[in-house]
C-alpha cells in the first residue's frame, strides 16, 4: 500500500494535503459507521429488495422455540416413518391393514404455523394441510378404531395454563410410540410439549409490553390511519376483515400488508417476538433440556426399528 508520507509533487503545500488526507479519513469512517449502523438495526441496501421485505414463513422459521415444536427434520422424519413401521405391523397382528400416515414437509411446517401479526402477505394459502399429530388413517369400523386407539376410557392427558389435552393410552398408536419414548416417555412427552406451548403464549404476552414492539406498530397505525384506515393493531384489522372476499379485493388488506413493508413491521415484530420467545427459554433451560433428551432417546429407538446403523 502506498506511504501516507510519500514527498509532494512540486508547486504543492504538505498542509492542505494533510487536512484533505484527515477529511478523506474522517468521510470513510462516517461512512463505516453509518454501514455498520444500518446492518446492525437491520436496514437493507435499497439494491437488497429481497433482505428488505423477508417472507413471513422465513421470519416465523427463526423464532427459538419454532424448531423445538413444529420444523420437520431429517431426524423426525425417521422418527415418524419408524413410528408408521410400528403402527403397520400391530394393526396387521390384529388383522387390519394400516396405510401410514405422509411425514410433514417443511411446506406442511409453513402452512401449520400460523401467522401471529394478523394479514402478512395476500398471496393466497397453499392448499397443503399439515398432517395432525394422528394417523391419518381412515377409521374402518368400531374394531378397527379401537385397534389403532384403544379402549377410549383409558387415556394420559396433560394441561398448561391454558389448554388441556388427552392421548390414548391404549392401542396400536400408543404401543408404537412407547416404543419409541420408552416407559412413561409418552405421558412425559405430552407434559412437556404443553409447557413449550406455553412459553409460545407467554412470549406473546411478554410481547405485547414490550417497548421496541409497541413503537412499531404505533409507526404501522399511523401509516394505515394516513391511507383511511383505522386500527389499534394488525391483529384487530385482520379481525374485521370479510372472509367472504379474497384479501386482494379488500382496500383494507392492501393497506395493512403495504404499510407493514413500508415500515418493516413484521421484521421488527418477529425479531422482538424471537427475543421474547429466547428469554423464556433462557428461564426455563431445564423443560428445553429434558425435551432435547426426550427426543434423542426417540431418535436412538427409531434407528432400531428402521435397523439404521
Amino acid at each position: 500500500m502506498p506511504s501516507t508520507r510519500s514527498t509532494p509533487f512540486p508547486g504543492t503545500r504538505r498542509r492542505p494535503l494533510g487536512i484533505v488526507s484527515l477529511v478523506l479519513a474522517l468521510l470513510a469512517v462516517a461512512g463505516l459507521a453509518v454501514w455498520t449502523l444500518h446492518d446492525r438495526h437491520g436496514s437493507s441496501a435499497p439494491q437488497d429488495t429481497q433482505q428488505l421485505r423477508p417472507q413471513p414463513a422465513a421470519l416465523r422459521a427463526r423464532l427459538p422455540l419454532r424448531p423445538l415444536l413444529q420444523a420437520p427434520t431429517a431426524t423426525s422424519r425417521r422418527v415418524h416413518e419408524a413410528e408408521q413401521r410400528l403402527i403397520s405391523t400391530c394393526m396387521a397382528q390384529r388383522g387390519f391393514r394400516y396405510e401410514p400416515a405422509p411425514a410433514q414437509t417443511e411446506t406442511d411446517s409453513d402452512e401449520g404455523c400460523p401467522a401471529q401479526f394478523g394479514i402478512e402477505t395476500l398471496d393466497p394459502p397453499s392448499n397443503a394441510v399439515p398432517p395432525s399429530a394422528l394417523p391419518s388413517e381412515r377409521p374402518r369400523g368400531e374394531a378397527f378404531t379401537q385397534a389403532l386407539y384403544g379402549d377410549p376410557k383409558q387415556r394420559i392427558s396433560a394441561r398448561n395454563k391454558v389448554i388441556r389435552v388427552s392421548r390414548p393410552a391404549t392401542g396400536c398408536l400408543a404401543e408404537a410410540q412407547t416404543r419409541l419414548l420408552g416407559p412413561g416417555g409418552r405421558q412425559r412427552d405430552l407434559t412437556l410439549r404443553l409447557q413449550l406451548d406455553q412459553g409460545e403464549r407467554d412470549a406473546l404476552q411478554a410481547l405485547a409490553r414490550d417497548p421496541a414492539y409497541r413503537r412499531v406498530t404505533a409507526r404501522w397505525r399511523t401509516c394505515v390511519q394516513q391511507a383511511g384506515v383505522k386500527a389499534q393493531d394488525p391483529q384487530s384489522l385482520a379481525a374485521g376483515l370479510s372472509p367472504d372476499q379474497p384479501l386482494t379485493a379488500q382496500p383494507a388488506a392492501r393497506v395493512d400488508v403495504n404499510c407493514k413493508q413500508s415500515t418493516g413491521y413484521l421484521r421488527q415484530a418477529y425479531g422482538r417476538l424471537a427475543a421474547m420467545q429466547e428469554r423464556w427459554l433462557n428461564a426455563h433451560r431445564e423443560t428445553e433440556n429434558a425435551w432435547k433428551v426426550l427426543r434423542e432417546r426417540e431418535a436412538d429407538a427409531a434407528a432400531q426399528v428402521l435397523d439404521i446403523r
